[in-house]
């Protein structure tokens, strides 16, 4: 999965981000904090894979956008989680419970961490709650489920959102960049080339699917004819291209219901059949 989880640690306090996925990863990211008090966990939004943290961390308080309350699936939650469970062999003494934010915010949160001021702020476009972290002094971005190395944008929510967001972080200074899945980087060539490759990807694919619904064509009709990819970062890439064709046709008006379309079928498909 090229899954990161993280740190901010200032003056004997910390704040885990996203803090792991399997116990024992959990375990040991709380394990190594040097002595720094652990204050707060965030949640950049409520993916699967993003909210198994809290579970083994009881004490400590977990903030989280707005949105994470109406995004998350406890029940796809528990499915996804129990699949992995049993392949890694690793035996649950009680069911999953997601967890739900002790603080939550809409636009944005300053949030001290000892001497820093994290920056939290809403970040949709993946999906509806997902936030970013920004640390100023530094110019640190953890950067969620965006502008990784490893897998194309996924437009699991909104394409407008998305650019919106993009459109954001491209005129800010960001000299180290963290993904929620890939390599983190202080290249900062690399940091802008992240950005603009993605800001141009989501810019054809809004292009490609506007034209394919002005000209009527059918959903199999406008996937045939923008398979061609222009960014590659992985085999997956295709498989996720095609979700967001799907997923923007039915948003900008072509004949295809929301519900049963990119990212909700496929997600649907594996938790509830």
């Amino acid at each position: 999965m090229d899954y990161n989880a993280g740190v901010f640690v200032s003056a004997g306090q910390a704040c885990l981000v996203d803090p792991g996925v399997l116990p024992e990863e959990i375990e040991r990211i709380a394990e190594g904090l040097d002595g720094a008090e652990l204050a707060t966990v965030v949640l950049t939004h409520s993916d699967w894979d993003h909210v198994l943290g809290p579970e083994h961390l009881p004490s400590t308080k977990v903030v989280a956008h707005t949105a994470y309350g109406q995004t998350l699936d406890p029940e796809g939650v528990r499915v996804v989680l129990g699949r992995l469970e049993a392949t890694k062999g690793i035996a649950r003494e009680r069911p999953f419970d997601p967890p739900l934010p002790d603080e939550t915010f809409d636009d944005g949160l300053h949030l001290r961490v000892g001497d820093l001021e994290l920056r939290l702020e809403h970040a949709p476009g993946h999906t509806a709650d997902m936030l970013t972290i920004y640390e100023p002094e530094s110019a640190t971005l953890w950067a969620a489920d965006m502008l990784s190395d490893v897998e194309i944008p996924l437009v699991c929510h909104d394409l407008g959102d998305y650019e919106r967001t993009l459109a954001t972080l491209d005129g800010r200074e960001i000299r180290t960049l963290v993904p929620g899945h890939g390599a983190a980087t202080d290249d900062l060539t690399e940091i802008r080339r992240r950005i603009s490759e993605d800001r141009r990807y989501l810019d054809e694919l809004r292009s490609g699917v506007t034209d394919a619904v002005s000209a009527g064509r059918s959903l199999d009709e406008t996937v045939a004819a923008y398979a061609d990819l222009s960014l590659g970062r992985s085999d997956e890439d295709e498989a996720i291209h095609r979700l967001n064709i799907e997923k923007v046709y039915a948003d900008l008006g072509g004949d295809a219901d929301p519900s049963q379309v990119g990212y909700v079928r496929v997600w649907m498909e594996a938790t509830r059949s």
